[in-house]
């Protein structure tokens, strides 16, 4: 009996299978047999395309670049035998491909950004790598950006020098050798250094100043060259302060201004938050007194709260150890009092903050606020 497979009919061919009568479980076997048969037959085909495609998408893991000038040379031998078995050889000529000189740069990783106080440097550090084949030499050179502040900025070696660790990444004190050149580096070949930005003593809380770094290949063209930018941004405390009035005579409530008569009482209250992004130090704040007005004895206050009487505000004295903080302050919102003959208010505040005519002033964090109240009669 044949029987024929639709693929293999497909292609014209048959299969032909022996019926042994009586002997079905031969016929079972048989038929088992074929159906592997041409399972392989579509099976095997499919493998190898995967396989292919596997092998075509592997990546190649590319090793390091051959040194320009470099020759490749070498020659085929054949092999082969006569009809006696006698051993044969044959060596073609042989063929040489010099290496040509391939040049490129790398800045990588490149460092991120910083913000940092004023009055302090910005240190970034650089890996410069030679992806060429041959020796270069990069020139570098940095500036600040057009737009910008015109900080100063200032290229240093990564050389360990003062005791340090070399090629660390780290800025150590002892890295002062300014840099202009990487030296010779041969293909593959590493050079660190910092790109140091300065930012001014007083520079106002976030400001900001680019600083580019040129790099330029001595071989080579625009492959050889390479540039980065990095963005500083000043951190310094920011204080605003707001000052409001309010009639306690009358029952007023706090404003920018107030009507008084006469004899009556007026309560002050100064706001001083720091909006800035480190914290402030050395805080004191002064209050002159009007030639219209008499400062009232024992009435100041100070504290977190924004009402006299509030929660946390106490009396800081009107001079010298008569103050209801510790001294110094070991709160955040508190601080110390002095009045003057003359009825000039002067508050020492924040955390540290210490009493008497000298102070000093304390620590206002970032995000704090503190309130001082102080009362005046109307002459």
């Amino acid at each position: 009996m044949q029987i024929r497979n639709k693929n293999e009919e497909k292609e014209g061919g048959t299969a032909t299978m022996r019926k042994e009568t009586g002997n079905s479980n031969r016929d079972g076997k048989e038929k088992r047999d074929m159906g592997i048969t041409i399972a392989r037959r579509s099976i095997v085909p499919w493998m190898a395309a995967v396989f292919l495609a596997a092998l075509l998408l592997t990546p190649m893991i590319a090793g390091a670049a051959t040194p320009a000038g470099t020759a490749i040379m070498n020659a085929a031998t054949v092999n082969y035998q006569d009809t006696s078995a006698n051993n044969y050889s044959a060596v073609s000529n042989t063929t040489t491909v010099t290496v040509i000189s391939v040049f490129g740069v790398s800045l990588a990783p490149v460092p991120v950004d910083q913000s940092v106080p004023s009055n302090t440097v910005a240190y970034y550090a650089y890996i410069l790598t030679n992806t060429g084949n041959d020796n270069n030499t990069y020139a570098l050179s940095a500036a600040s950006g057009a737009g910008g502040n015109s900080w100063t900025v200032t290229l240093y070696a990564d050389d360990g020098a003062g005791g340090g660790t070399a090629n660390d990444g780290i800025h150590q004190a002892g890295e002062t050798t300014v840099t202009s050149s990487t030296g010779v580096l041969a293909g593959g070949a590493t050079y660190r250094f910092f790109l140091a930005v300065t930012v001014p003593a007083g520079t106002a809380n976030g400001q900001t100043d680019d600083s580019i770094l040129t790099v330029n290949g001595a071989s080579g063209g625009p492959e050889a060259d390479t540039t980065d930018t990095v963005t500083t941004t000043a951190q310094a405390p920011a204080l605003s302060v707001l000052k409001n009035v309010r009639n306690v005579t009358t029952s007023g409530t706090f404003d920018n201004t107030a009507n008084a008569a006469p004899t009556q009482t007026l309560e002050y209250r100064v706001t001083v938050t720091n909006n800035g992004t480190v914290n402030a130090t050395s805080v004191v704040l002064t209050d002159s007194d009007n030639a219209n007005t008499t400062y009232v004895p024992g009435s100041m206050r100070i504290g977190p709260s924004n009402a006299y009487g509030g929660a946390g505000n106490l009396n800081p004295g009107d001079g010298n150890s008569d103050s209801a903080f510790p001294m110094p302050c070991n709160l955040a919102a508190c601080g110390h009092g002095h009045v003057d003959g003359s009825g000039n208010v002067t508050a020492y505040l924040g955390n540290t903050a210490n009493d008497g005519a000298a102070g000093p002033g304390g620590t206002l964090t970032t995000g704090q606020t503190i309130y001082v109240y102080f009362h005046v009669t109307v002459d």
